[in-house]
């Protein structure tokens, strides 16, 4: 199912490890609902400005998906507000800039040069920017 222009329903859900753990990742209604306003707020945003495929490595984790993959268990990926991703044709530090002078996000976290982690909250956003390096989570400002 579309949920703007660029994105699929099903790109928020989908999980590699859910389907070879045989997890059934379905968000409720809540979650739903976080996931579209991600989307609208966030996601939509950043592939109107880099006009390129966002490649979407992670975002709604039900719980029993969130331990397999080793989420933190205060995770926004649980409530659909949260997803990890990269742009097509550019780089991580690009992505993760733009995002952070031009989005309004509660948490923004470059992870390991991989990939962006991104979360939304409709209600309050942190603006917190952090980088991190497979052990520990550094400010940046």
């Amino acid at each position: 199912m579309k949920i703007s222009k660029n994105f699929e329903f099903e790109e928020f859900c989908f999980s590699q490890t859910a389907l070879q753990l045989n997890i059934d990742n379905k968000p409720d209604t809540a979650a739903i609902i976080n996931i579209t306003r991600l989307c609208d707020n966030v996601m939509q945003k950043i592939r109107d400005h880099f006009r390129a495929p966002v490649l979407i490595s992670s975002a709604f984790r039900c719980e029993k998906l969130n331990n397999a993959v080793g989420g933190a268990k205060n995770s926004q990926h649980l409530s659909g507000q949260a997803v990890d991703f990269t742009v097509q044709g550019y780089s991580i530090q690009q992505v993760f800039l733009w995002c952070k002078d031009n989005l309004l996000f509660d948490q923004l976290i470059l992870e390991k040069n991989l990939w962006v982690h991104i979360s939304f909250n409709y209600f309050y956003n942190r603006r917190e920017v952090l980088r991190y390096d497979g052990s520990k989570y550094l400010a940046v400002q």
